[in-house]
């Protein structure tokens, strides 16, 4: 009976240990304001989560917002921009942001693209006045780039978004952001 006993017990122990790495695994990260548009982009979000301290960053920052911003692959301008701000609506209570961008670039590189976005959804979520198109070219003219803010084109970009994706490329290409 002993060792019906033993096995039984080693048994259970066997599946505990195999289940306990499952269910620490990054996938078990509960997304409730990022919203990924596909199993996809959610796995690219859950590795750069996992690999990248900026990436975790952004998306905390994101999670604690008052916005629900969705992710998806799409085209902007036709396929000139690699990614984009689609769509920002909404009230001071609550904002919607929607992202989009291009599926043709490696995995890594499509996790610091991300965190390019998020760091635009950040700079929206910042900025409480920030609600609709309108108002964010608004923002956009404030804190974008020179020819955004000269009104040169309503493309803008920011130092911040750039640097984020150059940050995030950098953790990713040396496995230091854990």
């Amino acid at each position: 009976m002993a060792s019906a006993s033993f096995i039984l017990l080693r048994a259970v122990a066997a599946v505990a240990l195999s289940v306990a790495p499952v269910m620490a695994q990054p996938s078990a990260l509960a997304l409730t304001r990022l919203k990924p548009a596909d199993a996809e982009m959610r796995r690219l979000i859950l590795e750069g989560h996992a690999r990248s301290a900026v990436f975790r960053g952004l998306v905390d920052e994101i999670q604690r917002s008052n916005a629900v911003v969705v992710i998806q692959f799409g085209l902007c301008a036709k396929g000139r921009i690699r990614s984009c701000v689609s769509n920002v609506d909404g009230d001071v209570q609550r904002r919607h942001i929607r992202i989009k961008l291009n599926t043709t670039a490696t995995d890594d590189r499509l996790i610091a693209t991300i965190a390019h976005e998020l760091q635009h959804a950040v700079e929206i979520v910042r900025d409480p006045d920030t609600v609709d198109a309108a108002t964010t070219l608004l923002l956009y003219r404030r804190i974008g780039t020179r020819d955004c803010r000269t009104r040169l084109t309503d493309k803008c970009e920011t130092d911040a978004a750039l640097q984020m994706e150059a940050f995030v490329n950098a953790e990713l290409a040396a496995g230091t952001g854990k």
